[in-house]
């Protein structure tokens, strides 16, 4: 069977994490989530089915993805830890993306405007 990907996060992958996931991982196939449940993962509202939206997303992977498929989490820290957690009892494999970060600053009188640049080093499996 096809080793899979799913995209759980709020981010475009780069060529660099498609390679990893290929190379590294034997990833075949990588997946983002529809654009109904993406909205659900990238926008978590406490106060709008946060359960029912999370259950959701649940079962399309329950329904879509087989062990040892490779999950890609990052995003609220609830979900990401509900989701983490219950990925390793499935047997899949959650992953995250280990980057670097730059910071470039720059005086403006008295603003000052920050700007990061990140960049991936490595998926890291949650463990």
């Amino acid at each position: 069977m096809e080793r899979k990907a799913l995209l759980l996060f709020s981010h475009q992958l780069t060529e660099n994490q498609e390679k990893e996931l290929v190379e590294n991982f034997k990833v075949k196939k990588i997946i983002s989530l529809s654009s109904e449940l993406q909205k659900m993962w990238s926008n978590v509202s406490i106060k709008e089915n946060y359960k029912e939206n999370l259950e959701k997303i649940k079962k399309y992977i329950e329904e879509n993805f087989n062990e040892n498929d490779v999950m890609l989490v990052q995003g609220n820290w609830g979900y990401t830890y509900n989701i983490v957690k219950w990925s390793i009892e499935k047997k899949l494999v959650p992953v995250y993306s280990y980057t670097e970060r730059n910071v470039e600053e720059i005086k403006d009188g008295e603003n000052v405007k920050k700007i990061s640049y990140f960049k991936h080093v490595k998926f890291i499996e949650y463990e």
